[in-house]
């Protein structure tokens, strides 16, 4: 590999680590705790092994997340009625609004970003961007 290849890819690795870091510093939360209520908002009440399962990550981990939530008032839980062994989870008010908070600091930290980038030079690295994913599937036998 070369030289600019190799310089293409330590650049893309350490853009997406760096902005997801400044993005979990400008809100004042973890990628994981947003992923998590972002997953309630858009799929509604879950139980936490549903959670789990969407979110790839243990159990315990799911019950620290949602009981610091819960404290924070951003959720809430209950006893399935359907079946009481499993714990249902949902966004209280003020976890919606936290969801649609963070959808707005979302877009104004891309926006930012993006700063003096011309739409054509984004064009640019978008087309590259969806070339490596084709070629990424490619690889991996998948159609593109």
């Amino acid at each position: 590999m070369d030289v600019l290849e190799d310089t293409f890819f330590q650049q893309l690795a350490t853009v997406c680590s760096e902005s997801r870091h400044a993005f979990d510093s400008h809100v004042g939360m973890s990628q994981l705790r947003r992923q998590l209520l972002i997953l309630l908002s858009e799929l509604g009440e879950m139980s936490h092994a549903a959670l789990q399962h969407h979110l790839a990550i243990d159990g315990a981990t799911i019950t620290r997340l949602v009981k610091q939530f819960e404290s924070e008032g951003v959720l809430s839980r209950r006893l399935d009625p359907q079946d009481n062994r499993y714990t249902l989870v949902s966004l209280t008010g003020s976890g919606q609004q936290t969801v649609a908070a963070l959808s707005t600091a979302h877009r104004l930290f891309q926006t930012r970003l993006l700063a003096d980038i011309s739409k054509e030079e984004q064009e640019t690295a978008l087309r590259v961007l969806q070339h490596v994913r084709a070629n990424i599937r490619t690889l991996q036998g998948k159609q593109p």
